[in-house]
């Protein structure tokens, strides 16, 4: 029989044992956990990694959860957390990336996340050079800007969310994707001059 119970409902089930239900979580926020860590990380790896040690953290805090907002807010506040410790943790050393490195477990390459930001592309050369262009955009922006604009393009969460996850108020968040945005399209703008027509 299909999994009908909400996923606060699950989690409060986690709490009293219940595997199956903590089973249930893994498959409906894996993928979007990789998805939010790997435009951070761009490694695929470490994505894998750090989405499993969310649900660690979910599981063995489980008892302690108490539903005052929503489950997703509560699982990417987990998941910013061990955002901030891994970076803690590889501070010295540069992560390697690459555009066209496929997640194992889904298939989905960085230009599949991200293909959502990119409106009705003519050819898929322009599609992977704008992608490429955008990865570049994304890796120049603060970090606290950086985790504001991917919990919005690629997560889909709205502002209040964003502010409760961040723990910072909502016109703070409006500011920093402002700014996010603002430090794309002039990226995207110098790339483009750089390239000349044509190119």
């Amino acid at each position: 029989m299909p999994e009908t119970r909400s996923s606060e409902e699950l989690l409060q089930a986690v709490a009293r044992g219940d595997e199956p239900a903590f089973e249930e979580l893994v498959r409906r926020y894996q993928l979007s956990l990789i998805n939010f860590f790997f435009p951070l990380v761009w490694d695929r790896h470490i994505a894998e990694d750090l989405a499993q040690e969310v649900f660690v953290r979910l599981y063995t805090g489980a008892a302690n959860y108490q539903p005052t907002a929503p489950f997703t807010s509560y699982l990417y506040r987990i998941a910013r957390n061990c955002w901030i410790d891994q970076r803690r943790q590889s501070k010295s050393r540069r992560l390697e990336r690459s555009i066209d490195s496929e997640d194992e477990a889904t298939g989905a390459s960085l230009g599949d996340v991200l293909s959502v930001l990119i409106e009705q592309p003519e050819e898929t050369a322009r599609k992977e050079e704008f992608v490429k262009g955008l990865v570049g955009a994304i890796d120049q922006l603060p970090a606290d800007h950086k985790v504001v604009f991917i919990l919005s393009q690629v997560e889909g969460l709205r502002y209040k969310q964003i502010g409760d996850i961040l723990d910072i108020p909502e016109g703070t968040v409006k500011s920093r994707m402002h700014a996010a945005l603002k430090k794309i399209r002039e990226v995207l703008k110098s790339r483009a001059r750089r390239q000349g027509p044509g190119a």
